[in-house]
């Protein structure tokens, strides 16, 4: 089955009823494959906002194993194995090569909060550092967030990297900005409340905003150094589940389990340490587009917990290392009264207190864990991890110290270890995840008939180029699906093939890739590519990574 994602909402189990009849009754390929966008088209009128207990989520994820867990391909992503753009996705780095300029400014593209007092409409209490909800001049609402006095820098530095980096890796994210707040530009508004740490609603006074100030870094001129998150566009709805479907939105037909852009996300989490990447760091809003239909949109928030920092403090030694509770790790415990040292203990940090607790070279892509179970990162497949580790690849270095530039570390040690650590963590899943299956693409095939692709492990010095590549030709008819193979197989040595004249005369051609190499015998496992014959020349029609279906 090349893919489950059609036109209508419905095709969803339409394709899979179609794939136990081997797709007999209905051609392989439509005239717009591949699907690049998402066709979203039902109106979502009746979306409610719901909440998502932590304490709830983390029991049901830890204990009850939510989520459908076969084994099966990504169900949303189009004939070229790739993810569609969506209210959930759209494709940046990896679709085409975006300027350092591009990353640097990430989603920040209405500018910081006005100059001039900042009325707060609600605060937080809970936490070590404060937060509130504020109005710039221009009415626009932002949420605040500090750090710590024990890491000045820390979290508002995470905050701004990962925002950027996720933003470019194709997460709808907010607008997050770095700011300078002085106190006295804070105005309380008359209607201003906050929750206390019971969760009652009590009325805001200025004496509850400058106890909550009281908590945060402050700057030696008084001021503080804040993260500045505009609002979301549309009404806020609640977060998102890991797994299964929001019921009440139409388009929302994919099991999130399945859907490739999060299960991918294990690899992007573990890239930036993001353990944290849970339902409560989601947020989905509806919006409204062309002629007053309703949809919802679905956002990453909150990424105050990333790289070193926990948001409220440095991040523990565990986090990425092992669930918040592993029956295994505390059995071993108990059973050596205490003998038994977790190995992740003792990783050594440099103190970079602006940083936290980061590192490459304890790092173990595969053995990366978030704070507890997650039905998606549960499902990644290796076809999953290697379209995740392509993009992850495809960050440049410069790009990454760019980035790291925008959090404005006041120690540069700090910001040059930092961005050296992303680096080294980008390599280690690019040597992890794009050698787990046979790592080609980008192909073509000219109008003469010669084809081209690339080895992204050898392109990416992950891998030693291999000894050859086999190359199976046929043809292909699109209303059955079957393949008739032309001639014995092809070997070459080169990223680069002449297809027999004999297979150029019909409307499809097929080639299935096999790649020798000694170290990962795997790679022989094809990667079979379609084309199809256009006005234009041949393009890609189809490509499955056989063997993992």
């Amino acid at each position: 089955m090349m893919t489950c994602h059609r036109h209508l909402a419905a095709a969803a189990g339409l394709c899979l009823a179609l794939s136990a009849l081997g797709r007999s009754a209905t051609p392989t390929y439509y005239p717009d494959d591949p699907l690049l966008v998402d066709p979203e088209t039902r109106n979502a009128r009746d979306v409610h906002e719901r909440e998502i207990s932590d304490p709830y989520d983390f029991v049901e994820n830890t204990f009850l194993k939510p989520g459908d867990h076969t084994n099966q391909r990504a169900v949303n992503v189009n004939t070229v194995d790739e993810v569609p753009d969506s209210s959930w996705f759209t494709n940046r780095v990896g679709r085409r090569a975006l300027t350092v300029a591009e990353y640097v400014r990430g989603p920040n593209l209405s500018g910081p909060p006005a100059q001039g007092p900042w009325t707060v409409v609600s605060g937080k209490s809970d936490g070590i550092t404060p937060g509130f909800t504020v109005r710039d001049r221009t009415n626009t609402l932002w949420f605040i967030k500090f750090d710590p006095p024990s890491n000045p820098e820390m979290a508002t530095g995470a905050e701004v990297i990962s925002t950027k980096l996720f933003w470019a890796l194709g997460y709808h994210v907010p607008e997050n900005y770095l700011a300078v707040l002085d106190p006295a530009q804070l105005v309380v508004g008359d209607r201003a409340t906050y929750r206390d740490t019971l969760g009652e609603r009590r009325p805001l006074t200025r004496a509850v905003v400058d106890a909550f100030l009281a908590k945060g870094a402050r700057r030696a001129d008084g001021r503080f150094r804040v993260i500045a998150s505009r609002a979301l566009p549309g009404t806020p709805v609640g977060p998102f589940k890991y797994f299964g479907t929001r019921p009440d939105d139409p388009n929302d037909i994919f099991p999130h389990e399945h859907r490739r852009e999060l299960r991918g996300l294990r690899a992007y989490a573990a890239w930036l340490n993001h353990d944290d990447s849970r339902s409560i760091n989601s947020l989905d809003t509806v919006i409204e587009v062309t002629g007053g239909r309703r949809m919802v949109r679905h956002h990453l928030i909150d990424f105050g917990s990333t790289l070193g920092s926990a948001s409220v403090a440095a991040q523990k030694p565990r986090a990425g290392n092992e669930y918040i509770w592993e029956a295994r790790p505390t059995l071993l415990t108990m059973l050596s009264f205490g003998f038994w040292v977790r190995p992740w203990i003792k990783v050594q940090y440099p103190a970079f207190p602006a940083v936290g607790r980061i590192e490459a070279a304890y790092f173990w892509p595969e053995r990366w864990k978030p704070e507890y179970p997650n039905a998606a990162f549960d499902n990644a497949r290796p076809d999953d991890l290697f379209w995740a580790a392509r993009r992850i690849m495809a960050v440049p270095d410069e790009a990454i110290r760019a980035v790291v530039d925008t959090a404005e570390y006041t120690e540069r040690g700090a910001a040059n270890y930092l961005a050296d650590v992303i680096i080294a963590r980008r390599d280690k899943i690019g040597l992890q995840w794009l050698t787990g299956v046979n790592p080609l693409a980008d192909f073509a095939l000219d109008a003469g008939g010669t084809l081209t692709f690339a080895n992204v492990a050898v392109d990416t010095r992950r891998s030693a180029a291999p000894e050859g590549y086999e190359i199976v030709w046929a043809t292909f008819d699109n209303a059955t699906g079957q393949s008739t193979p032309v001639g014995a197989p092809m070997s070459v040595t080169a990223t680069r093939a002449q297809a027999p004249a004999s297979v150029l005369g019909g409307d499809f051609v097929e080639a299935a890739v096999h790649t020798r190499h000694r170290t990962y015998p795997g790679w022989r496992r094809p990667v079979i590519v379609h084309f199809r014959r256009q006005a234009q020349g041949w393009t890609v029609v189809g490509i499955r990574r056989d063997g993992l279906d």
